[in-house]
């Protein structure tokens, strides 16, 4: 049985184009699995759904390099498959439910196990603003260290959510990240930001140089990405996206 299915959006009321969006939310998997995410077929991203009926996420068997739009279904707040793809649904959904609930200003959640983001969890750093990439998290991103096993059940999440705080990104100690954005694009951003920042600075102390980090006037609104550069970041992964696959 194909785990795909027909088109899935039913009636919308909000305005908003659903298809177009999970298109999107399709093409950030894909993105951000060339981009450090990929790990078989782990890690998910979610999109709030626009009538508050849950969120769609792909089905578990698809890679993040794989994912297509047939390939995402809706999930309710209770983990119940209500449309979509006939592929099993992921166990660390909740992980998605928690921040949508805690956070009303997110509509796009990411957790994934890139490599630079998991060894740096399991060190006792805080994650610096090095570069651009670190700047855009301004010092906030903690370490969630309650369990280290997957996040399958609703009090482990909130648990979850509670360490990520109004942060853009949250470490699972041992484990992977947490990031999310106020859209798809944000989201799918911040999540390159947070490995590529998590690499800048493990390569900075494996060098064994001194350095250091000052705080200045500037890391607030570094910390900001604001509306257009996050447009053209988007738009520029696409680019490259269309690129590879052209090859493929």
């Amino acid at each position: 049985m194909s785990i795909r299915s027909e088109p899935k959006v039913m009636s919308n009321n909000s305005g908003i184009d659903i298809d177009i969006e999970l298109n999107k939310l399709a093409r950030g998997y894909r993105i951000v699995a060339a981009n450090g995410h990929l790990e078989a077929t782990l890690g998910h991203l979610s999109w709030r759904d626009p009538e508050g009926r849950g969120l769609w996420m792909k089905c578990q068997e698809r890679g993040l390099d794989e994912v297509e739009s047939n390939d995402l279904h809706l999930i309710n707040w209770n983990g119940k498959v209500l449309q979509g793809s006939k592929g099993h649904r992921h166990s660390e959904w909740p992980i998605h439910a928690a921040v949508y609930k805690a956070r009303k200003d997110v509509h796009c959640v990411g957790h994934t196990h890139p490599m630079h983001c998991v060894l740096f969890s399991a060190t006792n750093e805080n994650l610096v603003g090095i570069g651009h990439n670190g700047s855009y998290f301004g010092g906030k991103v903690k370490v969630f260290e309650k369990t280290l096993a997957l996040v399958r059940n609703m009090e482990d999440a909130s648990a979850m959510a509670t360490a990520l705080g109004d942060a853009w990104a949250v470490l699972l100690r041992n484990h992977g990240v947490t990031f999310c954005g106020n859209s798809i694009q944000h989201c799918v951003v911040m999540g390159i930001a947070i490995e590529q920042a998590c690499k800048e600075q493990l390569l900075m102390n494996g060098t064994g140089l001194n350095w250091e980090w000052k705080v200045n006037s500037g890391l607030k609104d570094e910390a900001v990405l604001y509306p257009r550069i996050v447009e053209n970041l988007w738009l520029y992964h696409n680019r490259k996206l269309d690129k590879s696959e052209s090859r493929t």
